[in-house]
C-alpha cells in the first residue's frame, strides 16, 4: 500500500524555516490530491507543541500524522526531503520527514508498519536521505 499511496508524493527542498513549515510543507502534496482538510496539518503541528516531538524516529527521520477524525478525506502518505535538516528540538534534526494520512485506525497501524519496514532498510534510507536524487529516483528506490 505504501508504494501505491507515496507515487507523486514526494517532494525535495533544500531547507525549510521552522518545523512548523516542515510539517506544512510536508503536507502540501496530501492537500492537493485531497487526502487530507487543511484542520488536519494544524492538529499534527498543535499535538507536537502539545506533547513534544514525538513523530520523530531518530536517525534523521520523522513521521508526521494525526487520528482519522482530524481531517482525513482518504488515505495518502508524502516524502519531505529536507537537505539541510530542520531542528525539531535540540537534539533532533530531521532530513526525512513523512507525513501519513489513514481513513481508519487498522490503516493508520498498517502504513506505520510498511513505513517502519522501509525505514529499517538503512542502504535504502541513507541513499534517499544523503545522495543528490529526484523525487521519481527516491521513489524507484522505495519500489526496490
Amino acid at each position: 500500500m505504501l508504494k501505491e499511496l507515496i507515487r507523486n508524493k514526494i517532494d525535495i527542498v533544500d531547507s525549510v524555516n521552522s518545523w512548523e513549515d516542515a510539517i506544512k510543507k510536508g503536507a502540501e502534496l496530501l492537500i492537493e490530491n485531497k487526502c487530507i482538510e487543511p484542520r488536519y496539518v494544524d492538529c499534527i503541528i498543535n499535538n507536537i507543541k502539545e506533547s513534544g516531538p514525538y513523530i520523530v524516529l531518530g536517525d534523521g527521520m520523522a513521521m508526521s500524522h494525526a487520528r482519522p477524525e482530524d481531517g482525513v478525506i482518504k488515505s495518502g502518505i508524502t516524502l519531505l526531503k529536507i537537505k539541510n535538516g530542520i531542528d525539531f528540538d535540540e537534539k533532533n534534526r530531521v532530513f526525512l520527514l513523512f507525513t501519513l494520512a489513514a481513513e481508519d485506525n487498522d490503516q493508520h497501524q498498517d502504513l506505520m508498519s510498511e513505513i517502519a519496514d522501509l525505514l529499517n532498510e538503512t542502504e535504502k534510507i541513507n541513499r534517499i536521505m544523503y545522495d543528490e536524487l529526484t523525487d521519481l529516483e527516491i521513489y524507484d528506490i522505495i519500489l526496490q
